[in-house]
């Protein structure tokens, strides 16, 4: 094992704060809204994604051919996950405030919009964390329709919005496993499994574990559109915010914890089965959700 590998192994061992779907899982989600959203809501998303200060980083990625609002579209799923490592951002509590550059409204990472930590089994006092998903979905959503917003809070707003209703179906993002002293596992963050099906590490953190099952955060191009072809036949039951999470809970109390410390094949089938699912119905919940906001029907306006 060379040493870059056995840094990467050490990382994805250490109970870090959780992310959600791996970059590759965000992008999915993303792509196969893009293609439920009609085409006002696609040109006043055009005026909100060129908006944002991070516009021309998204664009980066954009081929001679593509649509350059689809690419941002799909690369802004991913930022809340990307700003952890950018060093314009800074940590609440941790670390010491960065200036706020143009075109954002503070320069915090935001950390606790990722989760909400409800406990299993289910215990009194509700959620055991800071966490904020399960409030932070409707206030954005109601940011974007909101048309006195000005239009730097909407261009926040949105990629926050894309990313959080993916975040909102991975199950180990709105659950905890708790052992007999009350301790929690941290989203299964604290727990280690072996993965001797993963191409890469034949140990990881459970989290980790689930992130990955879309498939490589490198995603993109051909292999990212024929993942999303797959995806597609895919429909999801009605509801909002507050019915992910709960559908999310209850896939990790049933679901997303193996029977024995190893992932054997049988789990590993039933696990993606539940990734390539829940991924796909994060995606035309999101289309519906922005087709049905007044953002969303083209009356974005620039200086407002």
């Amino acid at each position: 094992m060379t040493p870059v590998v056995r840094l990467l192994a050490l990382c994805l061992l250490l109970p870090l704060p959780a992310l959600a779907w791996n970059a590759a899982g965000h992008r999915l989600s993303a792509a196969l809204a893009w293609e439920r959203l009609d085409a006002p809501t696609r040109a006043a998303v055009g005026i909100l994604l060129r908006a944002h200060p991070d516009h021309p980083r998204w664009l980066t990625h954009a081929g001679r051919d593509d649509d350059p609002t689809r690419i941002a579209f799909i690369e802004a799923s991913t930022w809340p996950d990307d700003i952890r490592r950018d060093p314009r951002f800074y940590d609440a509590g941790r670390d010491t405030a960065t200036p706020t550059l143009p075109g954002f409204p503070d320069m915090e990472r935001r950390r606790r919009w990722h989760y909400v930590d409800r406990p299993l089994p289910p215990v009194a006092g509700g959620p055991l964390s800071t966490g904020e998903l399960d409030r932070r979905i409707g206030r954005l959503a109601a940011t974007l329709a909101d048309r006195r917003a000005s239009l730097q809070s909407r261009s926040y707003a949105l990629p926050w919005l894309i990313h959080l209703v993916a975040d909102a179906h991975q199950p180990l993002h709105t659950a905890s496993r708790l052992d007999a002293e009350g301790r929690s596992d941290e989203g299964g963050n604290a727990l280690t499994v072996a993965t001797p099906l993963h191409p890469r590490l034949g140990r990881m953190r459970l989290h980790a574990y689930w992130d990955d099952l879309p498939g490589p955060p490198w995603l993109r191009g051909s292999r990212l559109e024929a993942a999303l072809r797959a995806l597609e036949r895919q429909a999801p039951p009605p509801g909002g915010p507050e019915v992910w999470i709960e559908e999310s809970w209850q896939l990790a109390r049933d679901a997303a914890y193996p029977p024995a410390p190893e992932i054997d094949r049988a789990f590993d089938a039933r696990a993606r089965d539940i990734a390539r699912r829940r991924i796909a119905e994060a995606g035309r919940r999101l289309a519906d959700l922005l087709n049905g906001l007044p953002a969303g029907s083209g009356r974005v306006e620039r200086g407002h």
